[in-house]
């Protein structure tokens, strides 16, 4: 991983390095577990004859060679990802841990597996690392360290391995279920009602258990089980309706899209409504630079506003809605409606113009309001909105 002079902020957080390229990035919520892990166990640390202070520089070292381990976890995703010819996009870490996003467009439910099963493989690796390290390891900050963070990714390892999304464990599931069934929507749904019951049975058990044997439930037990079965259960349902999404958006891109007119920025207005009429049907004007790339829109209502009289006179740049440059989507011809809803999701595109990834020949304008009604009308047919 190489570091660069300065830290770099983004809206992931704070870019620590790189990876192969891949931007690796601190989340800024991160500091917040940091501050939990200090604030719980500094107490509990400190030693006889020791500062004070003494229990809390350990376990903020505890919490960065945490860092250390979720760095590990998610380079192990990324590395997997690459390997399957799948583009990364970053990796960050955060208060729940980090995530690695990448490029699946043309995931399959093997390399989906694989991606998801490295990770905990990695702590696990890990774990196994630091039991055989332990009893070469001399003074007591040292072992105490070692240990802890052993056992902490041994317990991270497994618990990412729980059948159930939005653990890695649930992608495994996801993976089985999409490869049985044929669809990637409904190996998302069974994975994620497993998730529900996971979260639910942890809640139930961590803090059922003690009251049927007449105990009050631990309060930081508590409040860590409360925390994590709200994250279980939000994951779970996020990827629930994923899922259904997926189910409703399995169908071509296509009708979807508004047919495109490309025509130069510097063309009159006046050329450019006489093309668009010529068709007799009704296109999208697509503004292009002077090599032929796609870089807006001409909205009707900027036509609407120059008087005919002057629409001779009137270049379509002066009426052109610029768009950033990632607006420009590339996508195979065997794309389905759910690869352009998560590409225009992941990049926040209100539109965009769709490209045929081989040809490079624009298919059309893609409108997120319209996917959106098109999306909740399918959704609600099935009766899931």
């Amino acid at each position: 991983m190489s570091t660069p002079a300065g830290a770099s902020r983004s809206p992931y957080g704070w870019r620590m390095g790189s990876l192969g390229g891949t931007p690796v990035f601190l989340g800024r919520s991160w500091p917040i577990i940091a501050i939990i892990i200090v604030a719980v166990f500094g107490p509990r640390l400190g030693a006889v004859g020791r500062s004070p202070a003494y229990g809390y520089v350990v376990a903020l070292g505890y919490a960065l060679l945490l860092l250390v381990s979720v760095l590990v976890h998610e380079t192990a995703h990324a590395l997997a990802a690459r390997w399957s010819g799948h583009p990364v996009d970053r990796i960050v870490a955060d208060v729940w841990g980090g995530h690695t996003v990448y490029d699946a467009t043309r995931s399959r439910p093997g390399a989906t597996a694989l991606i998801a099963v490295v990770g905990p493989v990695a702590n696990l690796v890990l774990a196994g690392v630091g039991y055989v390290a332990l009893p070469f390891v001399t003074g007591d900050t040292a072992q105490l360290l070692l240990s802890v963070v052993t056992w902490a990714n041994l317990l991270v390892g497994l618990f990412n391995l729980l059948p159930g999304l939005p653990l890695d464990g649930g992608q495994i599931v996801s993976a089985l279920v999409w490869k049985a069934t044929g669809s990637k929507g409904t190996g998302l749904v069974a994975a994620g009602w497993l998730g529900r019951l996971l979260a639910a049975g942890a809640v139930v058990y961590i803090v059922g258990v003690p009251l049927l044997q007449g105990r009050q439930p631990d309060l930081t037990t508590l409040l860590w089980t409360v925390l994590i079965g709200v994250f279980l259960w939000k994951g779970a349902s996020d990827a629930i309706r994923s899922g259904h999404i997926h189910e409703a958006t399995a169908g071509p891109v296509d009708p979807v899209l508004d047919p495109a007119l490309l025509v130069p920025s510097s063309n009159t207005v006046e050329e450019a409504v006489r093309t668009a009429s010529a068709g007799g049907r009704p296109v999208v004007i697509v503004g292009t630079d002077a090599t032929g790339w796609p870089v807006g829109v001409v909205p009707g209502s900027a036509i609407s506003e120059i008087p005919e009289a002057r629409r001779s006179a009137t270049t379509v740049s002066a009426a052109l809605q610029t768009e950033r440059p990632d607006w420009v989507v590339a996508l195979p011809s065997d794309a389905v409606l759910t690869d352009l809803v998560r590409v225009m999701g992941e990049r926040s595109l209100p539109v965009a113009v769709v490209i045929d990834e081989a040809t490079r020949g624009v298919r059309g304008v893609a409108r997120a309001e319209r996917i959106n009604e098109v999306v909740g009308a399918e959704l609600a047919r099935r009766g899931r909105r």
